[in-house]
C-alpha cells in the first residue's frame, strides 16, 4: 500500500509499505487525515519534540473499519464498515493520570502519527489500547476529519472554565482556534477573536465571533499599547475574562496578559517554537491571573462530534484544502496564498 514516510525534517516520501496486519485492535481504510500545525513543525524541524524517524505521520484520523478483533469490537462498540476516529495518545491505562481520567497526561503511552504509524496512508492500524469513537454516518468527510482538532478546542474551552457572563477572546484562528469559537459561542456573553489578517477576521466572525481584532493593522508590538487597548475596548472597557491562545505566538500571549481583567484566565493551547518573556507581576502582583495549559482532548470527542453534527463548528468554513497522498509536500509546506485554514490528505481521492 501507499504511505507517507517521514525520514526527517523536509524529507517526507510517498512509499510502498507493507499493509498493517495486527493481531489485535483494528485496521482502518483511511478516508481522510487532517494536516496539523504539528505535522508542519515536523516538516520544518522546529517542533519541541524528540522524534525517532522514520515514521508515518497523521494523527487527525477518519477511517472505515476494515478489520477488528472480537475483543476490540466489543470494547469500542464498532464493526467492520463503521466509520471511526481515534484519540492521538494510546494511553498505558495504568498510571496515576490514566486512573484519574487524564489520559492526555499519560507518560507511558504512545502517539499515533509519530510513535505509531499514522493516517497519512491508505490503511493504518489502531492498537487494542487506542481510544476509539464511532463517527455518525451523517458527518461528511470534512467534518469527520475535524473531530480531533475540534475535541482539542473543546478541551481548551473547558480548561478556561467559561461561564455565561464571560467575555472570551480566542487568538489564532487556525483549525483549533476556529473550532474554539464554535465551542465557546453558546457559553459566554461576548466572543472576540484575535487574528493577523483581514481574511481571518472575516472568517472569525462567520464562525461565531462578535468582533475580531486584526493585529496586522495595529501599530506597535501586539502585546502592548494600542492592541491591548483595542482588545480591552472590544471587550467593553474592562478587558477580557478569558484569553485562549491557539496561535503558538508569544506576542499573542503578551497581548492576552495585558488585556485580561484582574482574576482572569489565560489558557495556552498553542505549541510554542521559542521561549516567551512574561511579566510575572501581571500574573501575580497586579492581576492574580490563572494560567492554565492545554494538551490534547481527554473526554472531549463526544462533544466535538456533536458540535460538528449540529454545525456549531462549521467544517465547510474550516477545511480549505484537500490533497492526495502524493500532494503531501503542498499540504505541509507554506501556503502561497496564506488562505489555508485546514488541509486534508485524502488517500483514496
Amino acid at each position: 500500500m501507499k504511505a507517507v514516510v517521514a525520514h526527517g525534517p523536509g524529507d517526507f516520501r510517498l512509499e510502498d509499505v507493507p499493509p498493517p496486519r495486527p493481531e489485535a485492535g483494528a485496521v482502518l481504510e483511511v478516508e481522510a487525515a487532517g494536516v496539523c500545525a504539528a505535522d508542519r513543525m515536523i516538516w520544518r524541524g522546529d517542533g519541541p519534540w524528540a522524534l525517532e524517524f522514520p515514521f508515518t505521520p497523521g494523527h487527525e484520523i477518519l477511517g472505515r473499519v476494515a478489520w477488528v478483533d472480537e475483543a476490540s469490537a466489543e470494547r469500542w462498540g464498532v464493526s467492520p464498515g463503521d466509520r471511526v476516529t481515534a484519540e492521538v495518545l494510546v494511553p498505558c491505562g495504568r498510571c496515576r493520570w490514566c486512573r484519574a481520567g487524564r489520559t492526555n497526561l499519560c507518560r507511558g503511552g504512545t502517539h499515533l502519527g509519530s510513535g505509531l504509524p499514522g493516517a497519512f496512508a491508505e490503511r493504518m492500524a489502531l492498537p487494542a489500547g487506542a481510544l476509539v469513537h464511532r463517527v455518525p454516518p451523517e458527518l461528511g468527510t470534512d467534518a469527520g476529519a475535524l473531530i480531533e482538532p475540534t475535541a482539542c478546542a473543546v478541551h481548551a474551552v473547558r480548561r478556561a472554565g467559561v461561564v455565561a457572563g464571560d467575555v472570551v477572546a480566542v487568538a489564532g484562528i487556525g483549525a483549533i482556534g476556529a473550532a474554539a469559537l464554535g465551542a465557546a459561542a453558546g457559553r459566554c456573553r461576548r466572543l472576540l477573536a484575535v487574528v493577523t489578517s483581514p481574511a481571518r477576521a472575516e472568517l472569525a466572525v462567520a464562525l461565531g465571533a462578535d468582533e475580531a481584532l486584526d493585529t496586522s493593522s495595529v501599530a506597535g508590538p501586539p502585546g502592548t499599547g494600542t492592541a491591548a487597548e483595542l482588545l480591552t475596548d472590544l471587550a467593553g472597557g474592562d478587558g477580557v475574562d478569558v484569553f485562549i491562545d491557539c496561535s503558538g505566538s508569544p506576542e499573542a500571549v503578551e497581548l492576552g496578559l495585558a488585556a485580561l481583567v484582574p482574576g482572569g484566565r489565560l489558557v495556552l493551547y498553542g505549541v510554542y517554537r521559542r521561549p516567551a518573556t512574561v511579566d510575572l507581576n501581571l500574573v501575580a502582583e497586579h492581576k492574580e491571573l490563572d494560567v492554565r495549559g492545554g494538551h490534547l482532548a481527554p473526554g472531549a470527542f463526544p462533544e466535538a462530534i456533536e458540535l460538528l453534527r449540529t454545525g456549531a463548528v462549521d467544517a465547510g468554513l474550516i477545511v480549505t484544502d484537500r490533497h492526495p497522498l502524493d500532494g503531501v509536500h503542498a499540504a505541509v509546506g507554506e501556503s502561497p496564498s496564506r488562505q489555508r485554514v485546514k488541509a486534508l490528505l485524502v488517500p483514496h481521492g
